[in-house]
């Protein structure tokens, strides 16, 4: 074990025993990482893989909250759905979470003015609160047989991109998401080639729907583990893509 990894394991044992909270103001975050990585290094017995691993940790799954931007600085807002209500007869309809993003977005555009580019179900809940020539919705698809093909995030990010007319018109973009989705709409927004903050100032919608018709959207807990999920299926395909082009 080096002398970092060694000084880290050492902290924490030190302050075992306190609040978490005096914890954070405790550890930095290198020897929090260092610490991880010193652990996995044991367990895996592969210091690179234990590495990337940690730093992987840090980045993905201890960091719920992107890089915020202040309003005044924001060229556009984008807003991504969180869950639904489905009927008996199935037809869906988008449910308290979204009308809680709607209002975050009308709060937002109050205070900025700039186009908005959201899921039909948050602009549905926005209604005629934001100027028509102001609001673009993002449908999903449907199939030549009349089913609708569900919009991933990327799929929607790219959506809004080409609505837009390019990357470039949209400038830097406030990302508005249900609070613990909303890492991954920001860095997916970024993955489209969006230049994508978190509103600053704006706090997030986390109230959960329990009648939700996603399952994985109904219970904090659930949708964090589901969220961990797609934050590590993300980087296996972006490791076999790297593996790939090194071939």
């Amino acid at each position: 074990m080096n002398i970092i990894a060694k000084s880290a394991v050492l902290a924490i044992s030190t302050i075992a025993f306190i609040s978490p909270a005096v914890i954070a103001q405790q550890l930095s975050d290198a020897d929090l990482q260092a610490a991880i990585e010193a652990k996995l290094t044991e367990q895996l017995k592969d210091e690179k893989v234990a590495a990337h691993t940690a730093d992987f940790i840090m980045k993905n799954l201890l960091t719920w909250q992107g890089e915020p931007l202040p309003l005044d600085q924001a060229d556009s807002i984008i807003a991504y759905a969180f869950g639904n209500r489905i009927a008996e007869n199935g037809n869906q309809s988008p449910g308290p979470m979204n009308k809680a993003l709607a209002d975050t977005v009308v709060e937002i555009y109050k205070q900025t003015g700039k186009p908005v580019y959201a899921q039909w179900e948050i602009a549905q809940e926005i209604g005629d609160r934001i100027d028509e020539k102001d609001l673009t919705a993002i449908y999903p698809k449907v199939g030549a047989d009349g089913t609708i093909i569900y919009l991933s995030t990327i799929g929607v990010a790219e959506e809004i991109v080409k609505l837009a007319g390019g990357t470039e018109k949209l400038g830097k973009a406030v990302v508005v998401g249900f609070y613990e989705h909303s890492l991954r709409t920001i860095n997916t927004s970024k993955d489209a080639g969006i230049d994508a903050y978190a509103p600053e100032g704006i706090e997030l919608p986390n109230d959960y729907d329990k009648e939700s018709g996603q399952p994985w959207t109904r219970d904090p807990l659930i949708f964090v583990m589901h969220e961990i999920r797609n934050r590590g299926t993300n980087e296996r395909t972006r490791l076999i893509e790297q593996a790939n082009q090194e071939k």
